[in-house]
């Protein structure tokens, strides 16, 4: 089977949050996900996928890490305890 990132090289590992085969070049060994996923993983925690980015500090985060503030901002945890912010 062939990476599913890049297509050309063989598949040897599987990304443990998208479920992608793909290729050692494409696979992040220390967070044992695919490239894509490491791009995409929570700033603060690094657990999860990210879902927006924080107003104030920019970083992006998961679901646990972010407080949705109106409909489409979001403030990280960090910045809602340094800022005094309620939520």
């Amino acid at each position: 089977m062939k990476c599913e990132i890049c297509g050309e090289r063989e598949a040897v590992y599987t990304c443990r949050l998208c479920g992608r085969r793909v290729c050692g070049d494409d696979y992040d060994s220390v967070k044992g996900v695919c490239k894509v996923c490491s791009e995409a993983m929570c700033e603060i925690c690094g657990r999860q996928l990210a879902i927006g980015y924080c107003k104030y500090c920019g970083r992006i985060g998961c679901e646990d890490c972010l407080i949705q503030v109106s409909t489409v901002e979001y403030v990280c945890k960090d910045c809602a305890f340094k800022y005094r912010l309620k939520h």
